[in-house]
């Protein structure tokens, strides 16, 4: 009988004394998967309980820290960025401070005025309405409660996977009731579970760059076979695993978002996973599991696919050459906004403010329309947090991609890249969207927005190593395999190649 031989364990993250929190992590995972359910969430009493559930599971990782301590060194590193993030969540905060008359006349003169001919109380703060920036403000805190226990609840590859198929089958489960409601409703508009199809939209960026990335950093097949049969079998077996899979969920995720027929949300998505593959292509990319071209493949075929579609498309196209911005008043709203961003430049007139401050700047021309937002969120975070704040925003964000970057080019796992990946296109996709639409003010949007930047920024800090082999765990000597033999291995994707290594 041989004796047995002890496997070495795989790589993974360093071992930590911290107990697994596996029902703190199925609660995370719940709220994800809660979220764009009550219309994204874009109700006060939805908000609100999105708020209460964050601020609770919060708590509870707060007190298992405060009893069993976790590791959390991998944050030394991102300190920086953590800091800039902590500062753009607590600028809402500023705008509610009182200010003296005269401190406020400096800071913010057309603020002053306002308060003077509106007979306001003395000495306010810089924000017009304090209450709408009060609730930005505890919208604000709920996505960056998501964005730490993102980092932090996040602790291995497996957790990491588990969080990127519970996005994915959200992204499935909005295909299924967009076709449900279209079935057995007379609106014909594919918008899932949210008001606007622009809404689905910008959820569907957030969750297809998954599965694209995901597919586009799979393992391909190695090894050789025999005959042509083999060949052919070996590839069956390929396609009908993983692969097959998210092959099959990024085509159907995608052909929902050309029927959304949002012109923003197509182009935008278009057009960032088309700058994120050079900007990681470019800088030196991870090219290890594979030629560049067989990376670009996928995207390029699903291009194709989708442009000779038919009616979706078609419809798409027709959308885009009947778009008129003077009639649809976005054209009329971007000019009126810039308005108020110079009456307001530094510190802007409160977040949460612009429904309320519009209407005194509204032109004539569409009097008979009501903007809640500017469908600009740009223009409209300019607006609200001035250029110290927005920058604060924008400052954070490219940080964050400056991060995530790094690991795209030189991720270890094929999982950390595809990770990576997706967060930079699905991120970069609404920034774009953000110039023609409002979905960062559509909360589980926003909320979609800080997890796959906390995934993106985890991804660049989740550390594997291979533990030393011990006497006991020395493998014997490989044998010398026959010359015919035949081998594919399609490993799954996250899983590291120890023999490469």
């Amino acid at each position: 009988m041989a004796q047995a031989v002890h496997r070495r364990p795989k790589s993974g993250l360093k071992p930590s004394a911290e107990p697994p929190r596996n029902g703190l992590f199925r609660a995370y995972l719940l709220l994800l998967i809660w979220l764009p359910l009550p219309l994204g969430s874009n109700r006060a009493w939805a908000w609100s309980f999105m708020e209460v559930a964050v601020l609770l599971l919060l708590t509870v990782w707060l007190l298992r820290q405060w009893r069993h301590p976790a590791d959390l060194s991998f944050l030394q590193a991102s300190r920086p960025v953590l800091w800039l993030f902590l500062a753009a969540l607590l600028y809402p905060l500023w705008q509610t401070v009182p200010l003296s008359d005269s401190l406020l006349t400096l800071l913010s003169p057309h603020t002053a005025t306002i308060r003077h001919w509106a007979e306001m109380a003395r000495n306010g703060p810089l924000s017009l309405d304090l209450q709408a920036t009060w609730v930005e403000w505890l919208k604000g805190v709920a996505y960056g409660g998501l964005f730490w226990l993102t980092l932090v609840l996040i602790q291995s590859p497996q957790r990491l996977q588990t969080v990127l198929w519970v996005l994915l089958a959200n992204g499935i489960g909005q295909v299924c009731l967009s076709l449900l409601l279209i079935s057995t409703t007379a609106n014909g508009d594919v918008r899932g579970s949210f008001v606007n199809r622009n809404h689905l939209a910008g959820f569907l960026e957030l969750v297809l760059p998954l599965a694209i990335g995901l597919l586009r950093h799979t393992p391909a097949l190695r090894g050789a076979a025999r005959s042509g049969w083999d060949r052919l079998h070996a590839t069956l077996h390929f396609l009908s695993g993983s692969f097959g899979i998210l092959a099959g969920i990024s085509l159907l995720l995608w052909a929902t978002l050309v029927l959304t027929q949002s012109r923003g949300g197509n182009s935008a998505l278009l057009l960032a996973l088309l700058l994120v593959t050079l900007a990681t292509r470019l800088g030196g990319g991870h090219t290890q599991d594979g030629p560049v071209r067989a990376r670009l493949f996928f995207p390029l075929a699903l291009l194709a696919v989708l442009l000779g579609s038919g009616a979706a498309v078609e419809m798409l196209l027709n959308r885009f050459l009947d778009t008129n911005f003077l009639q649809e008043g976005r054209l009329a709203v971007l000019v009126t906004g810039k308005e108020i961003i110079q009456a307001f430049p530094l510190f802007g007139s409160g977040s949460g403010t612009f429904a309320y401050l519009y209407p005194h700047y509204q032109p004539a021309s569409i009097a008979q329309h009501f903007f809640d937002h500017a469908h600009n969120d740009h223009l409209e975070l300019l607006a609200d947090r001035g250029v110290i704040g927005y920058s604060l925003l924008a400052l954070t964000v490219l940080a964050i991609w400056r991060e995530t970057l790094r690991c795209c080019r030189l991720g270890k796992t094929p999982l950390l890249v595809a990770t990576s990946d997706a967060s930079l296109v699905a991120t970069l996709s609404l920034v774009i969207h953000g110039l023609l639409d409002f979905n960062f003010h559509i909360p589980v949007n926003a909320a979609y927005f800080c997890v796959l930047l906390a995934l993106g920024l985890r991804s660049s800090r989740m550390e594997f190593y291979a533990p030393p082999l011990t006497p006991q765990e020395k493998p014997p000597s490989p044998a010398i395999p026959h010359a015919e033999s035949s081998s594919c291995e399609c490993p799954s994707v996250g899983q590291p190649d120890l023999d490469r290594r």
